[in-house]
């Protein structure tokens, strides 16, 4: 619901602080408390009832006297207060009081991408690759912004963050993405000088420079941001370890599988793009977030989501947190019992995981910290032969060929067998396309235009009985059916007059064709086609073509939502 720097404030009732002034903003109720600040949802009001909400940081008690501290948070206001981009959490306020320094931001409703995953993994579902390519773009364009700032005087001011992690990526309700937190930002004229050799961020995320402790760049966030792209690509951490010693040293020497090796629906033009960003020597990476988001646009072609789309995902995601926030924004009336209060307390307070799992095939290496080589490089085979780059990412790292690809999946029945815990089992789940069939009955619908998406349950189910919904659902066709009315030379399409559009959510992700003409890939959304039914052809990872009927009504959206595994072969 908001920037996050702690845990949630358990312990204390929901009105403890309801009604506490913070400067001029009224608090609703606090929300997390972290090591050195804790945050409040508040609002300020004004005539004709006027009211804008906002998260309001304020420095704890026991760090009100760390001069540090106090620099990094003055640094973090006055950096991001010059802010305007449209990708940025937004900082209004600065103040101080008695009760120390605080600062009033931006209120998003929304999840970060911790939490998002942590939705999809719950629901035994893939975060679907258009939205981490969508998302990644998006914040390489934040990033692009902050790397070339030029302060109002028109001097050069490019802001470093050195934290991009999935804790500090927000996508609101509404599908926009916000990168926050520039709390250890380092500007070219930052009042908190780094001492040299100090390490700041998250472990598992920084870049190779970062953490020798030296110089950093824009080029920096994009390693960080490649990491991102492939933890939520693959459903898997890329350099967790047992400690920060082994989280640094996985960074600096360990092996970096292709994306489109583990998972294999992954395209490999992306994989290239993701490769490129984790390069360890910056200068084989992308010269800028702008050149970044360029090429993930190439490679991802039709497959981007757009803020519509990834809405309507958010609201299947998080329905019920959606709500709970609009109970607590509404408390600030004082017309909410106190029963509706504390259940959207405990929505909103609700453990985010669980997280992404360790991967297990990524050895920590042996050498100690002393030994780190200031440039080390990639381990390729020697008999690999690099595959020619697309012009797209040219210059992107090309992957080794099918005997690099053999170790990777020996490594993954390796983990199978001897009980590589979640991660393996991941990984066999997409190799061997299967869909866990106790999720089968609990399909839930995606909210689009219209809230009553049919939802097909299997054959023989029949059209939904939803009275509010008047489209009728997909038939899956397997061949001829008991009737023998439909032949192998049937027409793809039997249009009529006019066209409407479909939208197409089928789990694992899937290509689509209608006929020999490829429609695209799921998830689909509002795709435009003639009226009429059309038999379109799945093809799922496993390569196995599926025989899927959906009729169009001109003027109207048709919308599904199906599992690869519950549409028969053709």
């Amino acid at each position: 619901m908001c920037p996050d720097s702690g845990v949630p404030a358990e312990g204390f009732p929901i009105d403890f602080y309801r009604g506490e002034r913070i400067g001029k903003y009224e608090v609703v109720t606090q929300l997390s408390v972290g090591g050195m600040a804790e945050l409040f949802l508040g609002f300020t009001s004004g005539p004709g009832g006027f009211r804008k909400y906002v998260v309001i940081k304020r420095v704890l008690p026991d760090a009100r006297d760390n001069a540090q501290f106090e620099r990094m948070f003055l640094d973090e206001a006055r950096i991001t207060a010059a802010f305007n981009h449209p990708n940025i959490a937004q900082v209004f306020d600065l103040g101080r009081e008695d009760d120390g320094l605080y600062l009033a931001m931006e209120f998003i409703a929304g999840q970060n991408l911790n939490q998002i995953t942590g939705a999809c993994l719950r629901r035994q579902e893939q975060l679907p690759l258009g939205f981490t390519l969508s998302v990644a773009r998006d914040v390489c364009m934040a990033l692009h912004y902050a790397h070339t700032y030029t302060a109002p005087s028109g001097a050069p001011s490019p802001v470093i963050h050195r934290d991009v992690a999935q804790k500090n990526i927000m996508v609101t309700y509404d599908g926009v993405v916000k990168l926050l937190d520039f709390g250890i930002a380092k500007a070219k004229d930052s009042l908190e000088r780094t001492n040299v050799g100090t390490v700041k961020g998250t472990t598992g995320y920084m870049s190779p420079e970062q953490v020798r402790g030296d110089t950093l760049d824009g080029r920096s966030d994009l390693f960080s941001v490649g990491v991102m792209m492939h933890e939520l690509i693959t459903g898997a951490r890329l350099f967790a370890g047992k400690n920060e010693r082994d989280e640094m040293m996985k960074i600096l020497e360990a092996p970096v599988p292709w994306p489109s090796h583990v998972a294999p629906h992954v395209p490999e033009e992306v994989s290239k793009v993701v490769m490129r960003a984790l390069e360890r020597s910056r200068e084989k990476r992308f010269a800028n977030g702008r050149d970044m988001a360029r090429a993930i646009e190439a490679a991802a072609g039709k497959l981007l989501l757009d803020a519509h789309d990834r809405a309507a995902l958010m609201q299947d995601w998080f329905a019920e947190r959606m709500s709970a926030t609009r109970v607590m924004l509404e408390s600030a009336d004082g017309t909410t019992n106190g029963v509706m209060l504390d259940s959207a307390k405990r929505a909103l307070r609700s453990d985010d995981g669980p997280y992404l799992p360790e991967r297990k095939d990524i050895p920590t290496p042996s050498n100690g910290v002393a030994g780190m080589p200031r440039k080390p490089s990639r381990k390729v085979p020697a008999a690999a032969a690099p595959r020619k780059a697309s012009a797209a990412v040219e210059g992107t790292p090309q992957p080794p060929e099918s005997k690099a690809s053999n170790v990777l999946w020996g490594l993954v029945l390796m983990g199978i067998l001897v009980g590589g815990g979640y991660a393996a089992w991941h990984l066999s789940k997409v190799l061997n396309e299967t869909v866990d069939e106790k999720d089968a009955s609990a399909l839930r619908t995606l909210p689009q235009h219209d809230p009553n998406l049919p939802v097909y349950l299997g054959p023989g189910s029949g059209p939904p009985t939803d009275a509010g919904n008047t489209e009728t659902p997909a038939k899956v066709s397997g061949g001829e059916d008991a009737e023998g009315s439909r032949s192998k030379e049937a027409a793809s399409a039997r249009p009529v007059k006019g066209r409407g559009k479909l939208t197409l959510l089928v789990l694992p992700e899937a290509e689509v064709f209608r006929g020999k003409k490829r429609v695209g890939r799921t998830p689909m959304f509002n795709v435009a086609m003639p009226a009429g039914e059309h038999d379109l052809t799945i093809v799922g990872p496993d390569g196995k073509k599926r025989m899927l009927s959906v009729p169009i009504s001109a003027g109207e959206t048709t919308q599904f939502r199906l599992k690869l595994a519950e549409i028969p072969e053709r």
